[in-house]
């Protein structure tokens, strides 16, 4: 059995571990001295193939480095500093209470009709996940919607689904909606307004497609009267009134310089980078102020070491750990036979190439997990459809996407939302969710490539 075999098998077990463990428990934790830290077990997954690869001598220490260097324009270590620094600044906002103000604000507007509220919800965490990150939307809502409708008694079901298949549809707008845009974008040197121009409409398409459908399913139990809880006040979720709009300019500043940014050939991660820097800055100058100023201090008012403590720093091992397996792959060939395959179904078709690569990425999303299979079809796109490389690229993207919306298992933010869904005690399984993924996806998938393909026959 030659090397490349060995390869191959390396990184489909390090998957299958990955899985297993994710299924079996999503985290667990070690004691350290006095204090306990909390690991992923994704992570474990993950470096599994990277330790077998260096232990055999599969890659030397040169290839090492050229994984984690990246190839071309991708740059593993851009990528990770432009995603990061936007989570910061979303995480930040979310701790002023800027999110839960508008999870409020859709709250009132429902006006005790359980019908209104789903449209609300869906609307308010398209819009906020459109500007911000699809993760942290997930992430911040699922406890509010929890808590929310255990109070009022009703059904959480229709609501939780609404807004993880919302988040994870919407996030295809913009270049920083998800990490797998990151990777596609970076590595194929995108800039911010051409991946607006030919993203916009697709995440349209697959957004309204996504609400019919999901209020097709869900009509029969949204159709109820909301127990009033209390008298609602949105400004009241605004812990600090003052940092949510200085988090609000920071945030829109940064993306308007990542829209102009290729214009001055600066890179994007340098732009997000600065922002998220000079955040940290003001906050940690407001924090040092507000200590010597005030006598009697809330640790709630210090926003530095709450905000970084939140900070997802698990992903920095997973997708470095991810391109070292990539570029063995890439290195024994594999990559370039998956390449060569592909290349003999789509020939020349501009069609085939939207079709081949949106279903194929999304269906691998929930094997591989999306942010592997991104890195992985940065080598078979550039193989495959050199000539066809923009409709190949943005069929990944939405398949990438739209992928999480089958199994939990197709991105990080639906394995920790089960996660959630499971220390709440909410009986809702792996089985229900695929029901679900199945019943609206593959329709939303598929006419969200359609507007694609169309937009690239027309221009």
């Amino acid at each position: 059995m030659d090397n490349k075999i060995f390869v191959e098998l390396i990184f489909i077990l390090s998957i299958l571990i990955m899985v297993f463990l994710i299924m079996r428990r999503p985290f667990f934790y070690i004691r350290l001295i006095n204090r306990k830290i909390k690991i992923d077990t994704y992570i474990i997954g993950a470096l599994f193939a990277p330790f077998l690869i260096i232990i055999f001598g599969f890659l030397n220490y040169s290839q090492i480095l050229g994984g984690l260097g990246g190839q071309g324009s991708l740059n593993p270590f851009g990528v990770l500093v432009l995603f990061l620094s936007m989570v910061f600044m979303s995480i930040y906002l979310d701790i002023t209470g800027f999110f839960e103000y508008f999870a409020r604000i859709a709250l009132k507007f429902s006006k005790n009709n359980g019908k209104i509220l789903f449209f609300s919800f869906y609307f308010v965490i398209s819009f906020l996940t459109i500007f911000t990150s699809n993760d942290i939307v997930i992430l911040t809502f699922t406890p509010f919607i929890y808590y929310f409708t255990k109070n009022a008694k009703i059904d959480p079901v229709p609501y939780l689904i609404a807004e993880f298949f919302a988040a994870n549809t919407w996030s295809i707008m913009l270049y920083i909606g998800n990490p797998t845009n990151i990777v596609l974008a970076t590595a194929f040197q995108i800039d911010f307004l051409e991946y607006f121009k030919w993203m916009f409409l697709p995440a349209v398409a697959a957004g309204l497609v996504n609400l019919m459908l999901l209020y097709l399913v869900f009509r029969k139990r949204i159709q109820i009267n909301v127990k009033q809880l209390e008298v609602i006040h949105p400004a009241d979720a605004l812990t600090d009134k003052i940092g949510a709009i200085l988090g609000v300019i920071v945030l829109f500043s940064c993306i308007i310089f990542l829209a102009i940014a290729p214009y001055f050939s600066i890179d994007l991660w340098l732009v997000s980078f600065g922002f998220a820097i000079g955040l940290l800055i003001i906050l940690v100058i407001r924090d040092s102020y507000a200590r010597v100023i005030r006598k009697n201090m809330n640790k709630d008012m210090f926003k530095v070491t709450k905000t970084l403590r939140r900070m997802p720093v698990g992903i920095i091992p997973f997708v470095l750990a991810m391109f070292i397996s990539v570029e063995a792959l890439r290195i024994y060939g594999v990559t370039t036979d998956l390449g060569n395959f592909f290349k003999d179904i789509i020939g020349q078709s501009m069609v085939s190439s939207v079709f081949l690569f949106g279903f194929s990425s999304a269906f691998l999303a929930n094997i591989l997990n999306n942010i592997p299979m991104t890195v992985a079809y940065v080598p078979i796109i550039q193989v495959s459809a050199s000539s066809l490389s923009l409709p190949a690229i943005f069929a990944t993207v939405i398949g990438s996407n739209l992928g999480a919306n089958i199994t939990p298992l197709g991105a990080l933010a639906g394995i920790m939302w089960i996660s959630i869904l499971k220390n709440k005690n909410i009986n809702f399984s792996f089985k229900e969710f695929i029901k679900y993924g199945l019943i609206i996806t593959p329709l939303t998938l598929l006419i969200c490539l359609g507007v694609l393909a169309f937009e690239f026959f027309i221009f």
